[in-house]
């Protein structure tokens, strides 16, 4: 007959109680990391809708591109790169600039969204409200012919597009 003692039955117990609990704590630790994840993204997309975010120092950000559909009226194809996006919303007066690298075809879709006109020569009537980035090349922009519209109350919209570089600008402001 085979005796089994008390001591051996023990700590069998307490070293599947121990794989048990390593384990209940692990499942713990990975259910606190993906709500505090999923938390830090709900408030992100809330505090998105309160105060729309733009990134004028990271290309191609989730805000960069949502900001892009939001202006042009559908999301970024696949030749559109290297969004960046400012706004100053500050005060009574707004202007909005994007940056970004597409084909002429998504220069067309942006021109019959927003209605706009060729214009006959390069106009730079804007330049004194732009902002200064790496990626807003002021000097060629004044080089080139706008696509523009005047709206009411003052609105101007301005998308410039440089071929040899395959880069879009657009300048959006109100006075």
């Amino acid at each position: 007959m085979l005796k089994v003692r008390p001591f051996y039955i023990i700590t069998q117990l307490a070293f599947i109680a121990m794989l048990s609990c390593g384990r209940v704590k692990q499942k713990s630790l990975e259910v606190v990391d993906n709500t505090k994840t999923k938390l830090s993204e709900k408030k992100a997309a809330l505090e998105d809708k309160l105060v729309p975010y733009y990134d004028a120092y990271n290309p191609d950000t989730k805000f960069n591109k949502k900001r892009f559909e939001e202006f042009f009226g559908f999301a970024p194809t696949a030749d559109v790169t290297a969004i960046y996006c400012h706004a100053d919303e500050m005060g009574i007066d707004h202007d909005y600039q994007f940056s970004f690298r597409c084909d002429t075809s998504t220069v067309s879709k942006i021109v019959n969204h927003l209605k706009l006109m060729k214009a006959e020569r390069p106009d730079s009537f804007s330049r004194g409200l732009w902002h200064n980035f790496a990626w807003w090349d002021s000097t060629g922009i004044a080089t080139l012919k706008p696509y523009v519209k005047k709206g009411d109350h003052d609105t101007f919209w301005y998308l410039w597009y440089a071929p040899a570089k395959s880069k879009a600008y657009y300048f959006e402001f109100d006075m």
